[in-house]
This record gives C-alpha cells, sequence and structure tokens, in this order.
C-alpha cells in the first residue's frame, strides 16, 4: 500500500542514545582486536569516580597520570600542547591557571580537589555515543566510497551522511593509514594513532570541546570526535564512524594532506597546516570547496559543505530540526554494556526556533510516562477511542495558546481528524508538537509539514515533505495512523498504542514515551488524567472510523506548467490513475547502491522471481542487491561489464513494459489541477496533483502559476488564524484559513485594499459548514498582517 511506503520512511526519531560502555565499539567483529595501554587512554581514565584515588601530582612529576592531567588541561581550553608525562613549567603554569579559573588555591599541586575540579569540568564535554539502528531516516547517502593514499586505491568502504556530515567507518581508515606506516588502535572509545619512529608531529593549537570519542597522537589527545556507531552496510556488524573533517584535521598534524570530493578521500604525505577552531566557521583560503551543488554530494565540513582542502574550507551548519524526545526508558544493552532503567525523565522538543519544554513528566519503572495512576500508563493508551470531552476545539486551542504556539486555532482540525478516522486527538496533538517543536520548527512553518514527514536527509529542511495545509497535514496524519498502525491485520500493527506504534513507526526507542509525556501535560492541563482513557485489551471493541478514504486537499482554479522529464520520450510527463500506481510504475531515477524506496522493491521483487536472487524485500539497495544486478545484467543481459546499476531502459524494459507514449503529457503544456494529496516520488515525500483531464502526476514536475502561501506576519507567533471575507461584506466570514494553506490568486499584490483568492472548502467543520470541494471565492483585508507567497 502506499501509505505503508510512506510511513515506512517518514518517521523522524530515529536517533537511539545509549551509554556505550568502556570498550565503545570500533570495528566490525572480523576486524582485529585493539588493545591500548593507560597512555593510550588518558582522558577516558578521568573520571569523577575514580579521582580520588589519583596521586598527587607536581612540578617533576611523571608518569601516566601526568599525561591524564595535561590532555584533561588540553581538552579545557589550557595549552599545554603535547601530553609528554613530564610535569614541566608549562603544565604548572597551565595548572595555576586552571586553579585560579576554579577558585581554588593556586599552587601548582595537583591534589584531591584539583583532581576533582578537572574531572568534573571533562565530565560537562563528554557526550553520550549516538547509536543509530538501521533503517535510520537521520543516515542519508550510504553508498560506496573510496579511500585513496597516495594515489593507490586502498579499500572501497561504505559511509553515510549524518546530520549534514560526511560518516566514514574507521576501522578501513585505520588500514589505510597502515599503507602510510601510521599504526593505531581503538580502545575506551579512544582512537590512538602511533606514527613511525621519528615522525614529525605538530601538537601546536590543541583545542577541543564535546565528543563522544577521541582521536589521539601518541598519548596525547588532539580531538573529541562527535562518533556514531551504526551497522557497517557491508557487513552488518556494528562500527564506530567518524566525520571525515575531524579525522582530515587530525592527520594533518602527521604530515598527511586529504582532499575529499563526496565519495573519494585521498589522503598523500603534505604540509602540516591545522586548522582550528569551529568547523562551521569560515577559515580563510585560497580556494574553497563547494557542497551539494546536485543535492548528492556529501560533504567532509559540518554542515555539508565539501572540502577541497581542509586549510581552505567554509562552511556552515544550518541544521533544521524537527521537535524531538529526550526522553529516557531503558537503557538498551550494547555489547558489554548493561541497561539501567531510567524513569522520572523530562521529554523537550527541539527545533530551529525556541520550543517550550513539554512538562516534566515522570517515568514509571520502565521509562514510560504515566499520568501518576497506578498500572496506568497513556503508552497503552488504546488509540482508536477519542479522547474524554475535556479535550476539544477550545482546549485544544487554549493548551496551545498557553504554550505559544502557532498550531493555535488548529482545535477544529485535530477534533475533526478524530472524528474522522477514530484516532484519539490527545494523541495527534501531541504527536504533532513533539515532531514540529510545538510548530516552531522550520518545516513546519514553511512546509506545513507538522509530522516530519521526509525529513530524513542531511538537509532536512530541504527534503521535508510539502503539505497544502497544516489541516491537511493532521487528517492525513490520523488517516495513515489509523489505516497502518492501529487497524489489526495492517502491515505495520503492532497493538493500537503507543508503544505498539513504536516499533515501526520510529527506532527512537523513547518515542512513545515521550508523545506520553505530551498527553500527560495536556490531560493535566484541563484537569484530567490516564484513568480517563481507555487502556488496551484484546477485548476492546472501539467504534469504527467514519472514513477510510485517503484524504485530499481540494483547489480551485490552480494552474501549472508541466516541466521535463528527462527519462521519458520526448521529455514528457507521465500520470497515472491513482498515486498508488504512479509511485509503483514511474521511475524516478537511476538506482544504484544507496537508493530506497518502493522503486527498489519493486527491482527486489522482480530479481527474487526471475533468478531467485533471495534478496530481502525492503527497499534498501545495498551490495546484496548490487550483486543480484549485476548477476541478472551477466546472465539475462549478457552484458560483458556489469555494474550493478538499473538504468531507464532496463526499468522500462522489465519492469514496467507498458509505459508508452499514450500517458504522457507533453512537457510545456499549462494544465489545470483540481486535487492535491500527499505520496513519494521514489524515497522522497511528495504532493502529487491532480491534473483535470488527464491523472496524477508527481508535483515535481509541474510548476504552479497561480497558487500561494498565506502567511501571517509572525507565523511563529499565536495569531496564526485567517478569516476570509466575502467578497463585498467584510462582516460575514466565509471560512478561516491557516498561516501555510495554499490559495490561488491572480496576483500576489492587494488590489481595492483587499487579497482576492479563490479556494475550495475541505471538510465541512473546519470550512463554515460549507460542503467538501465548494468552489469559494473570497477576500482577505490588506491590513499588514497577511501577505501571499508563492508556491513553487
Amino acid at each position: 500500500m502506499k501509505t505503508h511506503r510512506l510511513l515506512a520512511v517518514m518517521a523522524l526519531p530515529a536517533t537511539v542514545l545509549w551509554t556505550t560502555p568502556a570498550s565503545a565499539l570500533a570495528q566490525t567483529s572480523s576486524s582485529p582486536s585493539a588493545s591500548a595501554s593507560s597512555l593510550n587512554v588518558p582522558v577516558a581514565a578521568l573520571t569523577l569516580a575514580g579521582v580520588q584515588s589519583y596521586p598527587m601530582l607536581s612540578y617533576g612529576s611523571t608518569g601516566a597520570y601526568v599525561a591524564i592531567l595535561q590532555n584533561a588541561l588540553n581538552a579545557l581550553g589550557y595549552d599545554v600542547g603535547q601530553a609528554t608525562g613530564v610535569f614541566d613549567a608549562t603544565t604548572e603554569a597551565q595548572v595555576k591557571a586552571f586553579q585560579q579559573a576554579e577558585g581554588l588555591g593556586v599552587d601548582g599541586i595537583v591534589g584531591p580537589m584539583t583532581w576533582g575540579a578537572l574531572a568534573k569540568a571533562v565530565a560537562d564535554y563528554r557526550q553520550v555515543m549516538t547509536v543509530l539502528t538501521r533503517p535510520s531516516s537521520l543516515v542519508q547517502h550510504v553508498e560506496w566510497k573510496r579511500i585513496v593514499w597516495n594515489g593507490q586505491l586502498i579499500s572501497k568502504p561504505v559511509g553515510f551522511t549524518y546530520q549534514g556530515t560526511a560518516y566514514m567507518p574507521i576501522w578501513y581508515v585505520m588500514e589505510a593509514l597502515r599503507k602510510a606506516g601510521i599504526a593505531s588502535t581503538w580502545s575506551g572509545g579512544v582512537w590512538t594513532l602511533t606514527p613511525p619512529g621519528g615522525q614529525a608531529v605538530d601538537y601546536g593549537k590543541i583545542s577541543y570541546g564535546p565528543g563522544s570519542a577521541a582521536i589521539a597522537i601518541g598519548q596525547t589527545v588532539v580531538a573529541n570526535v562527535p562518533a556514531v556507531v551504526y551497522p557497517d552496510p557491508a557487513s552488518g556488524k556494528l562500527t564506530t564512524f567518524m566525520p571525515v573533517w575531524y579525522v582530515m584535521n587530525a592527520l594533518q598534524r602527521l604530515g598527511i594532506a586529504s582532499t575529499w570530493q563526496g565519495t573519494e578521500w585521498d589522503m598523500k604525505p603534505g604540509p602540516v597546516v591545522i586548522e582550528t577552531g569551529d568547523p562551521s566557521s569560515n577559515s580563510t583560503g585560497s580556494s574553497n570547496g563547494t557542497g551539494n551543488s546536485t543535492g548528492n554530494a556529501t560533504g567532509a565540513l559540518p554542515g555539508g559543505n565539501t572540502v577541497a582542502n581542509v586549510t581552505n574550507a567554509t562552511g556552515s551548519t544550518n541544521a533544521t530540526g524537527n521537535g524531538t524526545s529526550n526522553g529516557t526508558g531503558n537503557a538498551t544493552s550494547l555489547g558489554n554494556s548493561t541497561g539501567n532503567a531510567v524513569g522520572n525523565s523530562t521529554s523537550n522538543s527541539t527545533g530551529n526556533a525556541t520550543s517550550n519544554g513539554t512538562g516534566n513528566s515522570t517515568g514509571n519503572s520502565t521509562g514510560n510516562s504515566t499520568g501518576g495512576s497506578s498500572g496506568l500508563s497513556f503508552t497503552n493508551v488504546d488509540l482508536r477511542y477519542p479522547a474524554p470531552s475535556n479535550i476539544n476545539a477550545q482546549s485544544i486551542n487554549q493548551f496551545l495558546l498557553q504554550n505559544s504556539s502557532p498550531l493555535n486555532g488548529l482545535g477544529n482540525s485535530f477534533m475533526d481528524a478524530q472524528n474522522l478516522y477514530s484516532v484519539d486527538a490527545n494523541y495527534l496533538v501531541s504527536h504533532a508538537i513533539l515532531e514540529s517543536a510545538w510548530g516552531q520548527s522550520q518545516i513546519a512553518l514553511q512546509k506545513n509539514n507538522l509530522f516530519g514527514y521526509g525529513a530524513y536527509d542531511s538537509n532536512p529542511g530541504q527534503d521535508a515533505g510539502v503539505f497544502p495545509s497544516d489541516d491537511y497535514a493532521i487528517r492525513f496524519e490520523a488517516w495513515t495512523v489509523r489505516t497502518n498502525y492501529l487497524t489489526p491485520g495492517a502491515s505495520l500493527y503492532v497493538s493500537p498504542t503507543l508503544s505498539g506504534m513504536n516499533v515501526n513507526y520510529a527506532t527512537a526507542k523513547t518515542w512513545a514515551s515521550g508523545i506520553a509525556a505530551l498527553m500527560t501535560q495536556f490531560a493535566t492541563s484541563v484537569g484530567s488524567s490516564v484513568s480517563a482513557y481507555v487502556q488496551y485489551a484484546p477485548s476492546n471493541n472501539p467504534p469504527a472510523p467514519k472514513s477510510t478514504a485517503e484524504p485530499v486537499y481540494y483547489v480551485n482554479g490552480a494552474q501549472g506548467v508541466t516541466q521535463q522529464d528527462p527519462y521519458y520520450p520526448n521529455n514528457g510527463v507521465p500520470y497515472y490513475p491513482s498515486i498508488a500506481q504512479g509511485e509503483n510504475q514511474q521511475f524516478f531515477g537511476q538506482l544504484s547502491v544507496g537508493s530506497f524506496g518502493q522503486p527498489v522493491v519493486e527491482i527486489q521483487r522482480f530479481l527474487n522471481q526471475t533468478i531467485n536472487a533471495g534478496l530481502t524485500v525492503d527497499g534498501q539497495f545495498g551490495a546484496l542487491t548490487q550483486a543480484a544486478v549485476e548477476k541478472f545484467q551477466s546472465q539475462v543481459m549478457h552484458m560483458s561489464n556489469p555494474n550493478g546499476v538499473w538504468t531507464f531502459s532496463m526499468w522500462v524494459q522489465y519492469i514496467q513494459p507498458s509505459q508508452s507514449n499514450a500517458n504522457l503529457i507533453p512537457a510545456g503544456t499549462t494544465v489545470k489541477i483540481d486535487q492535491i494529496a500527499e505520496g513519494m516520488a521514489g524515497p522522497y515525500v511528495v504532493p502529487w496533483y491532480h491534473v483535470v483531464g488527464y491523472g496524477w502526476v508527481d508535483s515535481q514536475y509541474i510548476k504552479l502559476t497561480n497558487v500561494y502561501r498565506v502567511i501571517v506576519q509572525n507565523p511563529a507567533g499565536t495569531a496564526t488564524t485567517i478569516p476570509v471575507y466575502q467578497v463585498g461584506d467584510l462582516s460575514k466570514v466565509l471560512l478561516n484559513l491557516h498561516s501555510g494553506d495554499w490559495v490561488v490568486a491572480n496576483s500576489p499584490q492587494p488590489s481595492g485594499g483587499v487579497y482576492t483568492i479563490q479556494i475550495a472548502a475541505q471538510d465541512p467543520v473546519v470550512s463554515n459548514g460549507y460542503a467538501a470541494d465548494t468552489l469559494l471565492t473570497g477576500v482577505i483585508p490588506a491590513n499588514g498582517t497577511v501577505s501571499l507567497v508563492p508556491q513553487s
């Protein structure tokens, strides 16, 4: 089903934060084991629990604990330089500077008080290792990379992009460095490089802050790194990935120059030039790399820019956040670590704009947020039942207004969605808050995307799905959730609860408890608790939904011009009788390792049927799928040099041989659009347009010419409701719109003091009683509070 494919990639909370053990993973199980002496793990040794047993140090002291001290001072910004293990005059001076800053006795002697202050300060820099499960919507551009040493190809590992930054598996980098005579080991979250004897190392300008892992040269830590643990796509084993930029910078201290071209990492002997400071800041140089010019290049520099030379790189971090939950549940055991239950957690929403706290919810023994009633939990509420009567349009708007949310005014939309599809309105409100940072995230404000659909690329703000209105996004969410997650027998059904949804909706284990915390907060605000909600039991007999039909957004008078689709004959644009058929049959682009989505599903099914490939039909184009394609190309197509890439000619010959000129709209044709609905285009969430006289078309191939978003002056504020008045009578309100809604207009400029717009009623509940698809013309006063922005 269409919604199955959409929901499989839309869930945003995919980052799982687990406390990694001392033996944090660096390699797949097939890689050699590594060990290190205490001198090779100096920062890892500095813990609040252990400092009381550390010896007193002063000028002239030597040994491993001096190295620990020197690395800790470097971490905090005190310039010691190389950690030699010798307490020299420079170390003494920096100890005194630290003692003075901390209000300690300034004597240059490191005793229990100074050790404790150092350990506490360093602990503030420590981050929990991010562990990403597969598939994770946050891991993008999973593809083969190349590591080249001095012109020689060393290995072809699989890397990926995470939060706009290119990551590579460290084990393969360690293998490449061996070619340069640089041995390395991994232990306790520290990657230690040992250069050849006599190799010059630049230990100047050491300054680093937060990180979950460290890079050390000898016994000197030169960088803290936001490492990620993720299953190696080549082997399936958990392995540690590090951002390319940090490693390149560390290697320059060893005289190794690097260039990164998105898929190839070239290393060679070169001058030692150290780049310092925040990698997202602009530095000066003679050349600058460019990144993401086609949307496919992955950046080495955090923020997405590729680096032509790390010493000349420019870049900025433009992370577009969706609301995420930081609530805690049971810590998951990884490797030799032991999971610890965490209750009394606080759930927070985050985003680009300032978000409001979601309340200090209390967790039970399993980490689930509850309303405080013994034995009852919002994570076990049967979401097929309507919320209690104290959850209504008025209380929803009041709750949102009290929390300064631009979602204020959508109370009728949440209630309409509950009544149409029998999905708890408290859940819908809380889920929207979680994913959109109370409606203040950029994808919510710019794309009416309240539930994080499709925001899984290195630039979620760019790749998140677009919705024609917040109201439509809410109804669409209710329909997809009820159809796919809350209905027994559905492909993604586990149980009709947050806990049940969490299994297939999001990889983040705290997703359910995060929404439960918000439901608790909303229920409490109206004087209620979890005891007023129906707990799930197999014997429950919930009300049937009034509708099972996918919602559409009606438009009145919309026009556009078809754009060229280079894959089809004469650049024509394909159209289909249904969105589902279009998702299955349209060729959205060449498919190779790293591709994913429904087209990959179609290929995997075809290969299983034709050559008994035995592939798991998961929509992920990995090494096994590539091997099967190569086998097909060799055995069936008789290609002498199979490349494992599925092209358009292969698609129309083997997957969809029915494609022809008969179902193409010529490029440059002016068309009329009467309906919009959300769907997929390959792996991406996009609207589809119903073109009058033809059928459904992928919106990427139609340029709208008279469609605008109606925007209030402050879309992040709470005054986001827009009354539309009857033409010639500003005392009569036809209906209310919400900031961001799509409307049709002949011009974005007002005339006669008003904007004249064409709209269509969506549903009587939200359209002032007008039947769905009723065509209306109204006006909005041009008083400086509203503007029309072209929707491209």
